[in-house]
């Protein structure tokens, strides 16, 4: 079982021929979707690979928290100790996706209440194989609960997976530091690992990340694969080149692959693998929520280039 704490908010997805509008303009959408998003995104394509997940978290008693709590059910991601609270508000992110497949961000923040991390939620991370969570934040109160639960993890053994991704930029993130040093397991694009690390070669940056002989570093490098360094290791795994029509959500399922493949002791080629062709399975898919890949989608990426071998033996 692994647990995932964070923003579970609705993603609202539309794909547009461009992302430059202008006051009365019309365009005609392409793709519309609603459904669970944020971390639930992560949740979802753990679920799809076979792990048992628990999100923890908080939705607003209103219509996008029945959207989340019923989408994450429905994708059989657990949600007994998600709370939802009366009165408030759920937070949601409008996707804008233009044709090159790139996307845009709205932030609704919503208003949620729960700032500190309940007993139950303790419980379910202290009995975790792994925990997770990012560090988007899209309301003030998510990095205090992320630091806590860290904590929590920490203090039973769990191992504990973290992504900052680029952050609120109406908060301060210098809580992603503290959170990255506690990481077992850091997941960083090269301008994440540089902005963590004050260093803008990647090698030098991932290695500087690393604060123990246990922790790993991942970097993700978009279409050119990942490099992932422990402190004796160096690995530098290529990417896929897929079709991308739409990069939502990339992040996400590279997130989940790794946190499977860590739990099946995967070597760290065999883990980048898996994870840059779940990325990939992804980048080929619309949407995010119910549009995470399966394992079959994966293990079609990873066939397509005669690659299965690299993780024989785990049941992907």
């Amino acid at each position: 079982m692994i647990t995932v704490l964070g923003d579970l908010l609705a993603d609202y997805s539309m794909r547009l021929p461009f992302l430059c509008i202008e006051p009365q303009d019309l365009h005609r959408v392409s793709y519309l979707a609603l459904g669970p998003g944020g971390a639930g995104n992560v949740a979802i394509m753990a679920a799809h690979l076979g792990l048992q997940v628990h999100a923890l978290g908080e939705v607003g008693d209103d219509r996008f928290g029945q959207i989340v709590r019923n989408g994450l059910t429905a994708e059989e991601v657990n949600v007994d100790n998600l709370v939802t609270t009366p009165d408030s508000r759920t937070p949601v992110a409008t996707v804008l996706v233009d044709e090159r497949g790139e996307p845009a961000y709205l932030g609704y923040p919503g208003h949620l209440t729960v700032t500190d991390l309940p007993e139950e939620w303790q419980a379910q991370i202290a009995r975790a194989k792994a925990h997770y969570s990012d560090g988007w934040a899209e309301h003030e109160g998510i990095a205090g609960l992320v630091l806590v639960g860290f904590e929590a993890a920490a203090n039973a053994g769990v191992p504990i997976f973290f992504d900052p991704g680029p952050g609120n930029p109406e908060l301060d993130n210098g809580w992603h530091r503290d959170a990255a040093r506690m990481a077992t397991v850091l997941l960083a694009t090269e301008g994440e690992a540089e902005r963590l690390s004050g260093l803008s070669d990647p090698v030098a940056s991932a290695r500087a990340l690393l604060t123990d002989a246990e922790q790993l570093v991942v970097v993700k490098r978009g279409v050119a694969g990942c490099m992932l360094v422990t402190a004796g290791e160096l690995e530098i795994v290529p990417g896929f080149p897929v079709e991308a029509v739409d990069a939502t959500g990339a992040g996400d399922s590279f997130a989940a692959a790794t946190i499977y493949g860590y739990l099946n002791d995967l070597s760290l080629q065999a883990l980048g693998t898996l994870a840059n062709a779940t990325g990939a399975a992804k980048v080929q898919k619309r949407g995010t929520g119910h549009s995470m890949p399966t394992a079959a989608e994966v293990r079609a990426v990873l066939d397509r280039f005669s690659l299965a071998h690299e993780i024989a033996g785990i049941p992907l």
